[in-house]
C-alpha cells in the first residue's frame, strides 16, 4: 500500500492468499475444515460491521434529507466568529458527528457544507481537510457507533466499554493534536507552503 502497488482491499486479499498458502503448504496447520471455520468467522465479523455501517447510512440519509448540515453551517457562519474560533466550533461538530457517522460518508456529507464557509473565512482548505480527517478518526473510535471499536470487539471478544477505556488516553491525545492543528495551522501548512509555491 505504501509503495502504491496495491490498494487496501487488494492488500487484504494478498494477505489472505499468503496465509492460505503458508497454512496449507508450508506449516500444514490449515485443513479444509479449519479454513471453512476461518471463512465463516470472517463473514460473521464483517456482517456485524456492515450492519452498523448500513444503519449509519440511514442516519446520514435522514440528516441530508432534513438539510441538517446546511442549517448548522449557516448558523456557524452567521455567528461572525474569527477563523480560529470557527474552526474550533466546526472541530467540535466533526467530533460529535464522527461518533454517529462512518468516516467516508461523513467526509461526503460535511465537506461540501463546511468547506465553503471556512474558505470564505480565510481558512486554508488543506487545514480544513486535515482537521476533518483527524476529527473523524477520533469519532471512529468512540461510542455509540465507533466502527473501530466494533471491529476490535468482534475480533477480540472484549466488550466495547473495555476497549474504549483502554483507548481513551490515546483518543484524548488525538483530540489535543486536533486542537493544536487548529490553533497552530503552520504545523500542517508549512510543507504545502513550500511545495505549492
Amino acid at each position: 500500500m505504501v509503495g502504491g502497488i496495491a490498494t487496501a482491499t487488494e492488500s487484504a486479499a494478498l494477505g489472505v492468499l499468503y496465509a492460505a498458502v503458508v497454512g496449507f503448504f508450508l506449516t500444514r496447520h490449515l485443513s479444509l475444515a479449519t479454513f471453512y471455520d476461518a471463512l465463516r468467522s470472517a463473514i460473521l465479523t464483517s456482517a456485524k460491521i456492515m450492519m452498523i455501517i448500513a444503519l449509519s447510512q440511514v442516519f446520514i440519509w435522514v440528516l441530508a434529507y432534513e438539510r441538517v448540515p446546511e442549517t448548522v453551517a449557516a448558523e456557524v457562519a452567521a455567528l461572525g466568529l474569527s477563523p480560529t474560533v470557527m474552526m474550533l466550533l466546526i472541530g467540535a461538530i466533526v467530533l460529535a458527528a464522527g461518533t454517529f457517522i462512518d468516516v467516508s460518508p461523513a467526509i461526503l456529507l460535511l465537506t461540501p457544507v463546511f468547506l465553503p464557509t471556512v474558505t470564505e473565512a480565510g481558512v486554508s482548505p488543506i487545514l480544513f481537510g486535515v482537521m476533518l480527517v483527524s476529527g473523524l478518526a477520533v469519532g471512529a473510535c468512540t461510542p455509540p457507533v465507533g466502527n473501530c471499536l466494533n471491529v476490535c470487539a468482534a475480533v477480540s471478544g472484549l466488550r466495547i466499554g473495555a476497549i474504549f477505556r483502554g483507548a481513551a488516553l490515546f483518543l484524548l491525545a488525538n483530540v489535543a493534536v486536533m486542537a493544536l492543528i487548529i490553533l497552530l495551522p503552520q504545523l500542517v501548512l508549512w510543507i504545502p507552503s513550500y511545495v505549492m509555491k
